[in-house]
């Protein structure tokens, strides 16, 4: 998921993004609403902000037999996929504070300032993979991020990457709603059929036409209802696909993961750990800043929101 840094847009190009940017009393205006625990929690009064008090959801484990499949899918191929892991009667609310986040004029991400979109991380079958995949003890990189592709013809989901260098590191992305063939659902290459080794970021910027038409033939189709769980090896090529058809959009939630005794990069920090309890307010907001200025140059539009971003990573460092 992580960006490659970019020099900023010069000349025409950086004065037409700029004019498109907050006016600065917005940014003002967020900034401080943004910070505000009472703001949020009458936006989306059916979730937490900080209390103490809110618990994980209670979702099933899965059986032994299934997490062993899914463990050696992880082995085999460096992903997984598993249909209805989370409930509907957790996934519809947390699909209508996303809805009332975009309502009322912020990006899709700021529903993280939500306890329960923390919490849905800490459900029985999600530690079961990531034990799975990365042993006890694993961390958070606070890389979360919500996805939402408008149900238009040619929106798409974020192009061929791969969502870091390193290993031991592991992504995990739920569907909010059906991602459909038609919306958008996410493609990727198994770990076993990548015969060009195409797993850095460098080595996909550098692949020859020959060795993109191998991967593209060994691209996988990953259509997922609400609910299911998506996870891969951060070297893993994946993508979203493009929307064919009008209809709902294609909304999901992701966040990325690193195996216990992993140097995490400078990048990467702070690194949560699950058992301290849930990032305070301002490391929340925080790690939403920094998100949309590294994901920028996956969705153009999130650029309007680039000074807003650089405000909350100044006032809650």
């Amino acid at each position: 998921m992580r960006s490659e840094r970019q020099a900023p847009p010069r000349g025409a190009q950086g004065q037409l993004l700029k004019r498109l940017g907050l006016p600065k009393d917005e940014v003002r205006t967020r900034l401080a609403l943004a910070s505000d625990g009472t703001y949020w929690r009458a936006l989306y009064p059916s979730f937490s902000v900080c209390d103490d008090r809110a618990a994980a959801p209670e979702v099933p484990r899965f059986d032994l037999p299934t997490l062993d499949k899914l463990q050696s899918d992880l082995t085999s191929r460096s992903y997984f996929s598993v249909e209805g892991a989370i409930t509907d009667s957790v996934i519809r609310p947390m699909l209508g504070c996303v809805e009332a986040v975009r309502s009322a004029g912020w990006p899709p991400v700021f529903a993280y300032v939500y306890d329960q979109l923390w919490l849905i991380w800490h459900t029985a079958p999600v530690v079961q993979l990531l034990t799975a995949g990365l042993g006890p003890g694993y961390g958070w990189i606070p890389h979360g991020w919500c996805h939402y592709v408008h149900p238009v013809n040619g929106a798409s989901g974020w192009p061929p990457h791969v969502d870091g260098n390193l290993s031991n590191r592991m992504s995990i992305w739920i569907p909010l709603t059906d991602a459909t063939l038609d919306n958008g659902c996410i493609y990727l290459v198994p770990g076993n059929l990548n015969a060009s080794g195409i797993g850095e970021r460098r080595a996909l910027s550098a692949a020859s036409n020959l060795q993109m038409r191998e991967l593209l033939q060994r691209g996988r189709a990953l259509p997922a209802r609400a609910g299911s769980l998506l996870g891969w090896y951060f070297r893993i090529l994946h993508w979203g696909s493009v929307c064919h058809v009008a209809g709902g959009p294609r909304v999901s939630l992701v966040m990325e993961f690193i195996g216990a005794g992993e140097r995490a990069l400078e990048s990467e920090r702070p690194l949560y750990d699950p058992q301290d309890g849930l990032p305070s307010l301002p490391q929340r907001l925080h790690a939403i800043g920094r998100a949309i200025r590294q994901y920028k140059r996956f969705e153009l539009r999130m650029r309007r929101y680039v000074e807003l971003a650089r405000g909350l990573m100044k006032e809650h460092g």
